[in-house]
């Protein structure tokens, strides 16, 4: 459809649209009926087609639709045909809505009518026509399907206020600011850059109240249960549309004036409304999904508006990026409340409190809930209590009684086991009939209460019934409350765009802010995916993986790219998430975990200005790596240098190198020293010429000064008895040709011969032991180099440039220099 011509397309939205929410047995063609009708008519095709030569073409399809009745014999469509043709109408709306989205690139050369301009107005104007359409089949007679149930309450209501005028009047209004807003920037009449923002922003914002009020037409189902859950969405919709004028009406007056935000109001925020708004409605069944009440028709018009949600957001987003320079107000919005509500549809309510808070809180929350189940609380402990169902099945009062009986009770014991050995499956209400039939049980003469025999299997099978509907219910809710934070993150994808860190108006505390908040989510959805039973994996794995991939995602392909501006609280906002980043590293799941925490850490170490001098960042990494080397139940991972090294060269060059080459020679295991040793090639692979990130004078001289203790930490690696296996001679190998090569590239000495006559001499002896030729040939290669390398000639008055190796006094390295 989207690459068909334009005429065919609107032609087919045009017949499912008239078919499914119009009765067009009463539509009439208004141009045809100035003239002078035939004598006879027939109910033929073609006396059909003589008698409206040229019928409108937004009324061709509803009259073609009348004539195929009229020549069937029917008066309507089938019900259930026109869902059919509600949901395919919703869902070619938003197909075609996103093939504008698509075709909306580049210039508006060759392409087609709705392709030109931007987003927001091409979709504007499809959506504009098809409202129009809907219009002018009502005023030609065609009489759309109501609810019965909606048009009884309105009746009984007569003294107030019709919602579905009201919802209509609101999109008028919004409709006319946003026609007024393009006529205004085709004619020039004001400040080109307020007006250009102004347009995308209303007409983004229209797109949106027009696909609501689409789902306001209903197809006159006759199910009175779906009935009775479109007006709870219908009645959504209002309010909705309502809300959404009045946002439209706020965030324009702070884009007229400065001064009109009220920072004492609590709804001052347009933006704060804004952004709730929208969560409600992708949380809603509206836009989102409802636990198992969804309908295709419901499913297909919740898709268009998540498109028009999409754009509506991006097109207030836009508003700030592009005027943040001459409306410093705009800036300010951006604040507390928007990104807690933000977050939090993502990452889940109570999201941005402390975890012993959310604690509390949850335990606070499943006691409430308890409470309002009433008596099905008692099911709900019982099944928390550990309460094995099938053994209660089975009386031990029974069995006792039976032994003492005899065998001469043998059959119907018999009897007893076959049936305590299958399913009872009973209705519920027989279930609660039994259990009130025991407890009317009258007192016996010795006093003694009569107890009912199948009460106590009645009751374990009304638990069972209880706990399985229950956990059904609950897998449901969280599977739609996951498919809904899945879609709250396009709100944060938008505001998290590269455009908006380029225009550098977005806070820091914003950015920052939000990375720890996602870090737990992600983990405790991880944590959940892990604990999700055989029977709940089907329903919402899928689900759950793909929030814990979005929210991978934000980390790192978002929020990674922010570069903080100057900003005076910078440092201090900087330095206390890379703090609670790291305090969230070292509790990480796993090396996935690892990894994001790893990324976000680099993008908040990256806002802390004069970040080389700063001593805390580098207690920070000093720390993990001897968290990483000595600790067994360590969760940091080696992906967190790996990842300072690839992103900051110049940074991992100052703070990892002494690090590890301390971790080299004491970690509690040859792996993690092979580890160690490996990182350490990659240190001094990334020489400053090919890396991404030039690197500063202090890094390249802190790398030349730590040369003799890499080459005393490599000696020391050749020699160990821990390291002797192939594999692991083979890193030690590598690393010790990248630092020869790195020695060797620099114009000058930077090691003394005793330091690389021992390093060469290790390797003579590594060589030795060799079995393969083409081992031995290999360090023979590199010892060779060694030879030829330039030496650092410590003079009379001269110092060497490197610290002095500190197990090793100065005089002992007189007295090695004297014998020589």
């Amino acid at each position: 459809l989207a690459k068909a011509p334009a005429d065919d397309a609107r032609r087919v939205v045009r017949f499912f649209m008239s078919g499914a929410f119009f009765d067009c047995s009463y539509l009439t063609d208004p141009s045809a009926a100035q003239k002078k009708s035939s004598t006879k008519k027939k109910k033929t095709k073609s006396k059909a087609a003589a008698s409206h030569p040229n019928p409108p073409q937004e009324l061709s399809s509803g009259l073609r639709i009348k004539e195929m009745l009229e020549e069937n014999g029917r008066t309507s469509i089938l019900p259930s045909a026109r869902g059919i043709m509600a949901a395919r109408f919703h869902s070619l709306l938003s197909d075609f809505v996103s093939a504008i989205n698509s075709q909306n690139r580049g210039g508006n050369k060759n392409k087609p009518f709705y392709a030109k301009g931007s987003k927001p107005e091409s979709i504007y104007r499809a959506l504009s026509e098809v409202s129009g359409i809907l219009s002018l089949l009502e005023s030609s007679g065609a009489k759309p399907f109501v609810n019965t149930s909606t048009n009884s309450e309105t009746d009984d209501a007569s003294d107030m206020e019709d919602p579905m005028e009201a919802s209509r009047a609101s999109l008028l209004q919004v409709q006319s600011i946003a026609n007024d807003a393009l006529v205004n920037e085709c004619d020039g009449s004001g400040d080109k850059d307020v007006l250009r923002a102004k347009a995308v922003f209303v007409t983004g914002c229209a797109s949106l109240m027009m696909s609501l009020y689409l789902q306001l037409s209903d197809c006159g189902n006759d199910n009175e249960e779906e009935d009775d859950e479109d007006d709870d969405v219908f009645e959504s919709v209002h309010e909705y549309i309502s809300d959404l004028a009045e946002c439209v009406d706020g965030f324009c007056q702070v884009m007229e004036n400065e001064n009109s935000l009220k920072k004492d109001d609590d709804e001052g925020n347009p933006l704060a409304a804004m952004a709730g708004l929208l969560v409600n409605i992708l949380s809603s069944p509206v836009g989102g999904e409802d636990s198992g009440k969804a309908t295709p028709v419901r499913s297909s018009a919740s898709k268009l508006t998540r498109e028009t949600v999409k754009v509506a957001w991006s097109g207030m987003i836009s508003v700030i990026n592009d005027l943040n320079e001459k409306n410093k107000t705009l800036k300010s919005l951006v604040d507390e409340d928007v990104m807690s509500i933000l977050i939090e549809s993502v990452c889940g309510e109570k999201s941005m409190t402390d975890d012993e808070h959310d604690e509390d809180e949850s335990i606070d929350e499943s006691d409430s809930s308890e409470d309002e189940l009433g008596a099905s609380a008692v099911f709900a402990n019982a099944s928390e209590a550990g309460m094995d169902l099938d053994e209660v099945n089975e009386d031990p009062a029974s069995d006792s009684e039976e032994s003492n009986e005899g065998s001469d009770d043998g059959s119907s014991k018999d009897s007893e086991d076959e049936d305590g050995g299958k399913d009872i499956e009973l209705d519920p209400e027989k279930l609660e009939n039994l259990l009130l039939e025991d407890s009317d049980a009258e007192m016996s003469d010795s006093g003694i209460l009569e107890h009912h025999a199948g009460a106590d299997k009645a009751l374990a099978q009304l638990i069972k019934l209880k706990q399985e509907a229950r956990k059904k219910s609950q897998v449901e809710r969280e599977r739609v409350e996951i498919c809904n934070r899945i879609r709250c993150a396009v709100l944060l994808d938008s505001l998290f765009s590269p455009s908006v860190f380029n225009s550098g108006w977005l806070p820091v505390e914003a950015v920052l802010g939000s990375i720890v908040p996602i870090l737990r989510s992600r983990k405790a959805i991880a944590k959940s995916i892990q604990a999700l039973s055989p029977i709940n994996t089907k329903k919402s794995l899928g689900e759950r993986e793909g929030l814990l991939e979005r929210l991978s995602a934000l980390v790192k392909d978002k929020i990674s790219k922010f570069r903080c501006s100057k900003h005076p609280e910078a440092e201090e906002v900087a330095l206390k998430a890379s703090s609670e980043i790291y305090e969230e590293m070292k509790l990480s799941l796993n090396n996935a975990h690892c990894s994001c925490c790893s990324i976000a850490l680099i993008t908040a170490v990256r806002c802390v200005p004069s970040l080389e001098e700063n001593g805390a960042i580098r207690d920070i990494y000093a720390s993990a790596v001897v968290d990483w080397s000595s600790r067994k139940a360590t969760k940091i991972h080696e992906c967190v240098f790996n990842d300072l090294i690839k992103r900051m060269p110049s940074l991992a060059s100052l703070v990892l190198a002494k690090p590890l080459m301390t971790a080299a020679r004491e970690a509690h295991s040859p792996f993690l020293k092979c580890e160690s040793i490996k990182l350490m090639a990659a240190l001094y692979k990334h020489d400053g010429t090919n890396a991404d990130e030039l690197m500063s004078k202090q890094a390249i001289s802190t790398l030349k000064q730590c040369c003799s203790k890499a080459a005393e930490t490599l000696k020391n690696a050749l020699e160990d008895s821990s390291l002797q296996k192939a594999k692991h001679q083979d890193e030690v190998l590598n690393t010790t040709r990248h630092f020869v090569n790195y020695v060797k590239a620099q114009n000058e000495g930077i090691l003394t011969n005793p330091e690389l006559s021992g390093l060469q001499k290790a390797l003579e002896k590594a060589g030795e032991s060799q079995k393969g030729q083409k081992g031995k040939q290999l360090f023979s290669q590199i010892s060779d180099t060694i030879k030829t390398l330039a030496r650092l000639d410590i003079g009379e008055g001269q110092k060497p440039k490197h610290p002095k190796t500190p197990k090793v006094p100065k005089s002992s390295k007189k007295q090695k220099k004297s014998k020589k």
